[in-house]
């Protein structure tokens, strides 16, 4: 699904990939772990413990090369979103989902990451090649955002170590002693201190002591704390903002070391879900055990889930991630998308130490084609029929769904024969099963999608 050879050449000697054959292989190589991404993420844990014991358990790699990292981590209970751009690198987040590996194109430029505020535990920049000081650190300001109070950010690479590596980046050192410079100081006027430094690896950490953003109000103050009137969930087709977003004063849980540790936060509902119309820890519990019956039922319709057949999946327009929740202890990974028009759970999702993206199914969502195993909508053309033309909703779909991979769309039975015409048209194979409830107000159409190669005849296996 990878035809890209180019990368392969470009990096062969950084132990990114090699090919082999038709295959693509993946050493654990990257630019600043020439000893493997195991040492260096060993050496990442004797800095920070709290990787260890399930303090920290969602990150973001920005720039993730084709994700060592994020692979390694999934090993060690670290769930992460590998973020790059589709650069002159060509496939890198596509190598990352072709491994199984949560991923999604994106890139810092002049909108705001699909992400809430305070999503991540760990934010991580290895060689990524981001100008974090240019433009008013406005990157930097961005990550900051999405960084929970008491999170990590890891930078590993220029000018990080600058004294042993600057004749390596065909600089001076005195060019590199100024960048770093520049670097802390503006990481200390976001309310960010130096948590730890070793060798290449340099560890800040974002405050969540409320005194130290209310010094950052004054007229002559930059980066100063955002105005109130700024959302700082927004982040649908939403600029980034010259601003520093300070923690919640409300929110005496949420930070990185007052959560519940992994895996119980995720049974636990965090104060977030107050802010949600209706949200509460009875609805949080109504919601689990729901998605419990669910997913049992939907492994008796559809076998597959659960064994090695699916590895990527996505829930189209989740609530609290209940799916996700229900599946947790197969070897699966979903990424849990919400509606930018509904509710916004999205924040929830994330405490709970799980990983998803808004996204508006109008539009095209941020992948490569033939990248998910499983597509799961719940409702999603009952809800969203009067924007988004059922039609091209199933067309993205057929895209960004795997060759003899499957979508489960549980809908209103009003819905289903237009559906099943559609995706008859799509040459999907599918069929309809009650649901677990045996209601006659709502089904679900299990689809599989074929393999087939366009030729003079039109042929289809």
């Amino acid at each position: 699904n990878v035809p890209y050879d180019w990368i392969n050449k470009q990096k062969s000697n950084q132990n990114w990939l090699k090919k082999k054959g038709e295959k693509f292989l993946f050493p654990g190589g990257g630019t600043m772990f020439p000893k493997g991404v195991g040492a260096y993420v060993n050496l990442m844990q004797d800095l920070i413990p709290e990787m260890r014991d399930g303090t920290v358990r969602t990150a973001i790699d920005t720039g993730c090369g084709v994700a060592s990292w994020g692979g390694d981590l999934l090993d060690r209970g670290i769930l992460t979103l590998s973020l790059a751009p589709r650069d002159n690198h060509e496939a890198q987040v596509q190598f990352a989902l072709e491994r199984g590996i949560p991923a999604i194109l994106g890139v810092i430029s002049t909108q705001r990451l699909p992400f809430p505020s305070s999503s991540f535990d760990m934010a991580h920049c290895s060689r990524c090649l981001i100008p974090w000081t240019e433009f008013g650190g406005i990157y930097l300001l961005e990550v900051h955002r999405i960084l929970r109070p008491g999170g990590f950010w890891v930078l590993s690479g220029p000018p990080i170590n600058y004294e042993h590596r600057y004749q390596g980046w065909n600089t001076t050192i005195e060019e590199q002693r100024a960048a770093l410079e520049k670097l802390q100081d503006l990481l200390t006027s976001m309310c960010f201190t130096v948590y730890a430094t070793q060798d290449d690896i340099a560890v800040w950490q974002k405050s969540s002591d409320i005194g130290c953003y209310e010094k950052l109000t004054g007229p002559d103050v930059y980066p100063a704390t955002c105005d109130d009137s700024i959302e700082q969930d927004a982040a649908w087709y939403t600029p980034l903002r010259p601003c520093v977003t300070s923690p919640r004063q409300k929110l005496k849980r949420s930070s990185v070391g007052s959560l519940p540790k992994w895996p119980q936060r995720l049974n636990i509902a965090p104060e977030r879900i107050s802010d949600v119309p209706g949200g509460s820890g009875n609805a949080l519990k109504r919601d689990d055990s729901n998605w419990k019956v669910r997913a049992q039922h939907y492994k008796k319709i559809l076998p597959a889930i659960g064994t090695d057949k699916i590895r990527n999946v996505m829930d189209m327009n989740t609530v609290y991630g209940g799916l996700a929740a229900a599946l947790i202890d197969d070897p699966l990974w979903v990424m849990n998308v919400v509606s930018s028009y509904s509710a916004n759970t999205l924040p929830v999702v994330f405490d709970r130490g799980l990983v998803g993206t808004y996204h508006d199914w109008c539009e095209a969502f941020s992948t490569y084609p033939r990248t998910y195993d499983l597509l799961h909508l719940d409702g999603l053309f009952a809800a969203e029929s009067h924007r988004c033309h059922m039609k091209y909703v199933l067309l993205e779909m057929d895209r960004i769904l795997r060759p003899e991979g499957h979508a489960l769309i549980r809908e209103s039975s009003y819905f289903m024969d237009a559906i099943e015409t559609i995706a008859k048209g799509m040459r999907w194979n599918c069929h309809k099963e009650d649901t677990e409830n045996s209601g006659e107000k709502e089904k679900i159409l299990v689809c599989q999608k074929t393999l087939w190669y366009a030729s003079s005849t039109n042929s289809t296996r």
